[in-house]
């Protein structure tokens, strides 16, 4: 009896630890999505208030947003290449990025923080068209999103179509950068891009999805989630998957929960 309840132990010990790491990495996905989505709906606000006030934004050479302690702050930057300036800056609670919510200030000089932040950002852009097969789709646009992480900068480049009502998942990329600016990496996170909308349904709609191919991520990735929080209201469903190789990525709307479990215990629950 203690022979066979430790071959039992040693039979469930590996499943445990797989579980644990799939809730590991299902937690750290989420947590860098919601970072990504704060940044992007921080730009997206300030673009929009600063095109109400008639600003004249051909003036603007670049934007970028960032976070505090408890605020996001979007700056919009022009002036001399060489001596650029904040021409207008947008600041908003964590907790509410909204036109009601945003405080504009500016113009002012640059923080060394943030004229690293923007060099980053300008780099990023010529770096990112030596990416081999990078491509930009008929009708999009590159948004890039900067985001400090210790001794490196990640930044994140999402494809944001101009089509009304639909949104683009995919064609993104991760640029990685050191102290001094250096890229150290960079990876395609995805080998395609799906067209996604408000759209006619004759049947209830339970889940929408998209399919990730074997070479490349496993999971639902970071710009999935950024991207799904901006759009959720223009999908139908409770849910969207993301069906990989040997996993499948469940994100909910309802209460922001990522969850990730195989393939084989997917289908195995029917819910194909």
């Amino acid at each position: 009896m203690r022979y066979l309840l430790l071959l039992c132990l040693l039979a469930v010990a590996p499943a445990v630890s797989a579980q644990r790491n799939l809730t590991t990495a299902s937690r750290e996905i989420l947590r860098e999505g919601q970072a990504l989505y704060h940044l992007e709906r921080a730009s997206w606000v300030s673009t929009d208030l600063l095109q109400a006030s008639h600003f004249p934004t051909r003036q603007v050479m670049a934007y970028f947003s960032y976070t505090t302690l408890d605020s996001v702050r979007t700056l919009f930057v022009g002036g001399p290449a060489d001596k650029p300036r904040v021409l207008a800056e947008y600041c908003f609670p964590m907790a509410a990025i909204a036109p009601s919510t945003g405080v504009r200030r500016g113009p002012r000089n640059l923080t060394s923080a943030e004229r690293k932040l923007l060099s980053v950002r300008l780099k990023s852009m010529a770096d990112l068209q030596r990416i081999p097969g990078v491509s930009l789709p008929p009708n999009a646009t590159f948004n890039a999103i900067v985001l400090p992480k210790g001794k490196q900068t990640w930044v994140y480049v999402l494809t944001a179509t101009t089509q009304p009502g639909q949104f683009l998942v995919g064609n993104d990329y991760l640029l990685r950068y050191n102290t001094s600016g250096r890229l150290l990496a960079r990876q395609q996170l995805h080998s395609g891009a799906v067209l996604l909308g408000s759209q006619s349904q004759t049947a209830p709609v339970r889940s929408t999805l998209h399919f990730h191919r074997a070479d490349t991520t496993p999971f639902m990735t970071p710009t999935d989630i950024c991207t799904l929080l901006l759009y959720h209201d223009r999908l139908p469903g409770k849910n969207h998957l993301v069906l990989g190789e040997k996993y499948v990525s469940i994100f909910s709307f309802a209460d922001t929960k990522l969850t990730i479990i195989t393939r084989q215990e997917f289908e195995k629950s029917g819910q194909k």
